[in-house]
């Protein structure tokens, strides 16, 4: 596994936690334990159940036409994993070399070959993500849960009127 194994196994077990107090003390716990470098992000504050991470990391989920989509399906996530996948494989997802990573490019992790999160790549390498119906983190590569596999890719986003061209009408 990519990573401290023990750290993300225990990344797993603290995102299970439905309250945020008890979910942010496991956060600083794990800090503790392990010298992470983990914080919880103000993005998203109050409205996190909203969005999910593709959303986040592809940097749609405050365009006005997304939160309408949201709106209207009455579900966070309408841009999924397979969504995600289908636009790696007709290269509406551009493809970037590790050496060529620029801040604003998406980092998609795999579990084998099924996308399982996005993350977007902030100045010094800093990825931010929303880890499931949790807050939004700054955190290091390999500092996500476990489950979230221990491959990762890097894209270049498309505008977001093609992304949101991809995500079906609601019913």
């Amino acid at each position: 596994m990519s990573g401290n194994a023990a750290l993300r196994r225990e990344l797993d077990e603290a995102i299970k936690t439905p309250y945020p107090e008890i979910y942010r003390e496991a956060i600083e716990r794990l800090r503790s334990q392990f010298g992470h470098s983990i914080s919880i992000l103000p993005d998203g504050k109050g409205r996190t159940t909203r969005f999910n991470c593709f959303a986040y990391g592809l940097g749609i989920w405050e365009h006005p036409d997304f939160v309408k989509k949201v709106d209207d399906a009455g579900n966070s996530a309408i841009l999924n994993s397979q969504i995600i996948r289908a636009m790696i494989d007709d290269g509406t997802l551009k493809a970037v070399a590790k050496a060529d990573v620029q801040t604003g490019d998406t980092a998609i992790y795999f579990h084998k070959e099924k996308v399982t999160h996005a993350a977007v790549i902030g100045e010094n390498k800093v990825f931010r993500s929303k880890w499931g119906s949790d807050e939004v983190h700054a955190h290091g590569l390999w500092e996500v849960p476990a489950e979230y596999g221990d491959r990762v890719r890097y894209y270049r986003a498309p505008e977001a009127a093609r992304i949101l061209k991809r995500i079906p009408p609601p019913g």
